[in-house]
């Protein structure tokens, strides 16, 4: 009996241990606070839509590991999504789509239909932004067809979106309109305003690949104030991006510049990555069209190092072709070479033809300076046959216009006249093509405006309807009326219901003729508005124009202003090295550099014309003139006797003679000669020192000042090369230079330079200073460092003050 009952408490502890525990840990396993999950999930949303992407990770990893040991698919699969957005913009991209297949395979698993068509939207999205525009397409066509028939507005308006954009990219413009006009509707029906704003830029990118610009920034600015009431600052920095490259497409380098630094300082404060790379590479885009090679460097090394932990394989392959033009531009052979190798190697793998096409094209143009001419020939073939086969017509242009320029330079006239004939025969044929563009173009607007039309249609439509509903309730109304009427027929008789029929039917009247006025109100208003916007539109394309034109006036300006510069190669025949720092307030200056043959001697000088801008230019432009013609004319190797010449030629031309109306314009400016014979310098300057950098006796002269070791200052007259209330001779100040001393010539752009916390100027005293600690290195780093201390000095607060010119030279 004592056996049994033991053997009975073993079997029940048995069936518990093995039956019935399984049943409560399976409940304590269903048992999770769905309440707190819903809240978490909340949160990681919030976080990815400030970009708080690092947070938003550890959140959802947390949430994952709780579900994943309970039933709550859904919750799960929220969390995969959301790692999957995260990912992509924090990488690795790989593990970006890991994630949303995983969410794709749970939303199906739980039929969760809407979740599942985000996931082929957002996986639409991913493949489009990695160039992988087939995947794009057909996750898009799936989002589509299931919104379809789900009767979901939101997923078919992202969907037909996502299928614009992808167009858009391929080059089927007719389609992508057709799309996004498809897209606009229906979120206009939800009053989605953000994605409106969306759709709007994308349309004004499409007509701006069209050459449209006035169209695409009509779009642009639409969508702008859109993006601001939405908060959406990501978007608002895409637009201002974008107003900023159209910009400088039409040669308005100042706006562009404005506008894409406000785009990068929003990233920044968004900390959006990928942007933050892109508005980097953009503006040393718009320096290196500029001619500022230093800035432009500075931004492409920055952009290239983000391009490259973000692993955007078509970013790093544009900027290593950007790096290769700007070191072709300044003579750095090497590391031009290097950059465009990895250009055309990155552009292959990417398989981008014209990426190929252009980096071999600067690629043989780099081969032909560099004077390795059988290569930089057969590589233009190259080019020409792969142009053509794609259809390139621009390149295969450029390829015949390259083989004229090689031949012309190699003395083969036969060659250069055949490949000049082949060159202007296909200039006209792009002509025709342009046309053809152009059409596209116009065919885009007539297309734009029939979907307005048919928007103000829609909009009559809904119009209607409202008057037949208000019809409708005022017929009920007055059948309500007539029936309640006819209840007190009964007690008051036929007259009151005859006075209150007539009574209704005059509110019904009223009531008629009140809607009669609201439409004939909204009508005008419609028609008033058609009216200011097409004044609005007429009046800015006009501006667009005057200020394209005025653009490139002195865009042309620049370019005859720099043409009189000296060259680097005439730099070189003087000095045994060099730099020179420029850079102007704005795209022309008032700051110019002068190198010539003074009787035998070297001459070299830098002057500060009075102004900045087009007049700075202007007298920059008369002082180089006269520099020249005074050199040729005038048999003497003495800067104070030029200086002297100068003056009276500039009092002569500015007809200047101390009257209060005269024209105060002037220049200051430090000449120097210099001796090859006896390595001896001499000095004169207006207003304007010098500051030597050498381990030569210091001569005894009270205008020569040692600041430093082995650095000392060649202090100027104080009077201007210009109408002053002293007149008198320049004095000279001479020094026997030792080999390896660096003579530094500077205007007071540097100097005068606003920045710092407070904001103060740069000071000369600082400005020496910074020549001492760097005067021991390599020229080349010298330049580079007074640039980046400036950019650091100025930061992104402050504009610039004046024009900045350093001219550093070694004689010997």
């Amino acid at each position: 009996m004592f056996f049994n009952r033991i053997h009975i408490q073993n079997l029940i502890l048995s069936c518990f241990i093995t039956v019935i525990f399984p049943v409560l840990a399976h409940g304590q396993k269903m048992m999770v606070d769905t309440a707190q999950v819903n809240s978490q999930l909340a949160t990681v949303r919030s976080l990815i839509d400030v970009r708080e992407f690092s947070a938003a990770k550890k959140i959802a990893q947390k949430v994952l590991a709780n579900t994943s040991a309970s039933e709550y698919n859904e919750a799960r699969a929220w969390c995969e999504y959301y790692l999957g957005i995260i990912y992509f913009e924090i990488t690795p991209i790989d593990s970006a789509f890991y994630w949303l297949n995983r969410a794709k395979a749970d939303f199906s698993l739980i039929n969760n239909q809407i979740a599942l068509i985000k996931t082929y939207n957002r996986l639409g999205i991913f493949y489009r932004r990695t160039d992988l525009n087939d995947s794009s397409l057909h996750y898009y066509n799936l989002a589509l067809n299931k919104a379809t028939a789900i009767a979901d507005s939101t997923g078919l308006a992202e969907a037909n979106y996502g299928l614009g954009m992808v167009n858009a990219q391929i080059g089927n413009y007719t389609k992508a309109l057709e799309h996004y006009s498809n897209s606009l509707a229906i979120r206009e029906k939800l009053n989605d305003k953000a994605g409106i704003a969306s759709v709007y830029n994308s349309m004004g990118i499409l007509f701006w690949e069209q050459g449209a610009y006035s169209t695409a920034l009509d779009f642009f600015f639409k969508a702008l104030p859109l993006r601001v009431e939405t908060k959406d600052r990501q978007g608002e920095a895409f637009l201002l991006n974008n107003i900023g490259l159209i910009f400088r497409d039409v040669a308005q380098y100042e706006k562009s510049l404005d506008y894409l630094r406000k785009s990068w300082k929003i990233k920044i404060e968004i900390n959006d990555k990928r942007g933050i790379s892109n508005s980097l590479m953009n503006i040393g885009s718009v320096y290196l069209l500029l001619g500022q090679v230093d800035s432009a460097l500075l931004y492409f090394e920055d952009a290239l190092a983000l391009k490259q932990i973000l692993l955007d394989r078509g970013g790093v392959a544009n900027i290593n072709r950007f790096l290769g033009e700007a070191y072709m531009k300044i003579k750095m052979y090497d590391k031009a070479q290097l950059y465009l190798t990895k250009a055309i190697e990155g552009y292959t793998k990417l398989e981008e033809p014209r990426g190929v096409v252009e980096s071999k094209y600067d690629y043989a143009l780099l081969l032909f300076q560099m004077g390795n001419s059988p290569k930089a020939f057969a590589l233009v073939d190259e080019v020409l046959e792969q142009a053509k086969k794609h259809g390139m017509m621009d390149m295969v242009a450029q390829s015949y216009n390259a083989l004229y320029q090689f031949n012309l330079a190699k003395n083969n006239c036969q060659g250069a006249l055949q490949n000049y004939e082949k060159y202007i025969a296909v200039k006209d044929s792009i002509a025709g093509t342009e046309k053809m563009k152009q059409i596209l173009a116009a065919q885009l607007q007539v297309e734009y405006e029939n979907i307005v039309r048919q928007h103000f249609e829609r909009f009559n439509e809904q119009l209607s309807l409202v008057d037949s509903q208000k019809q409708s309730r005022t017929r009920l109304l007055i059948l309500v009326a007539i029936a309640f009427v006819l209840l007190l027929g009964l007690f008051l008789g036929l007259l009151y219901t005859m006075y209150k029929r007539k009574q209704a039917l005059v509110e019904v009247e009223s009531q008629r003729i009140s809607v009669d006025i609201k439409q004939r109100e909204l009508q005008e208003q419609r028609d008033e508005l058609e009216r200011q916007k097409n004044l609005v539109v007429y009046q800015r394309d006009r501006i667009i124009n005057i200020l394209t034109d005025l653009g490139e006036s002195i865009e042309y300006a620049r370019k005859i202003q720099q043409a009189v510069f000296p060259t680097d190669a005439l730099l070189s025949q003087y000095f045994r090295d060099f730099f020179v720092l420029y850079l102007p307030k704005e795209t022309v200056g008032g700051d110019f550099y002068w190198v010539g043959n003074c009787s035998g001697k070297i001459g070299f000088a830098v002057a500060d014309c009075t102004g900045h801008g087009v007049p700075g230019g202007f007298m920059s432009m008369l002082g180089i003139s006269m520099l020249n013609d005074l050199v040729a004319n005038t048999p003497t190797s003495s800067p104070g006797l030029l200086l002297g010449k100068l003056r009276d030629n500039i009092i002569s031309a500015l007809r200047q003679g101390g009257h209060e109306d005269d024209s105060h314009d002037g220049m200051d400016v430090a000449f120097c000669t210099f001796d090859r014979s006896t390595h001896t310098l001499n000095y004169s300057g207006a207003n304007m020192p010098i500051i030597i950098s050498t381990n030569s006796n210091i001569p005894n002269d009270n205008r020569i000042v040692q600041v430093g070791e082995g650095l000392i200052e060649f202090r100027p007259d104080r009077m201007p090369v210009a109408y002053y209330e002293r007149m008198e001779r320049f004095n000279e100040l001479s020094i026997k230079l030792e080999p390896n001393d660096t003579v530094y010539l500077f205007s007071d752009g540097f100097t005068d330079q606003f920045g710092g916390k407070p904001s103060k100027k740069f000071g000369y005293h600082s400005f020496r200073n910074l020549i001492l600690s760097i005067k021991h290195l390599p020229l080349y780093e010298q330049k580079m460092t007074l640039y980046r201390t400036l950019e650091k000095w100025k930061g992104e607060e402050e504009a610039q003050t004046d024009d900045i010119l350093i001219l550093a030279v070694k004689p010997i």
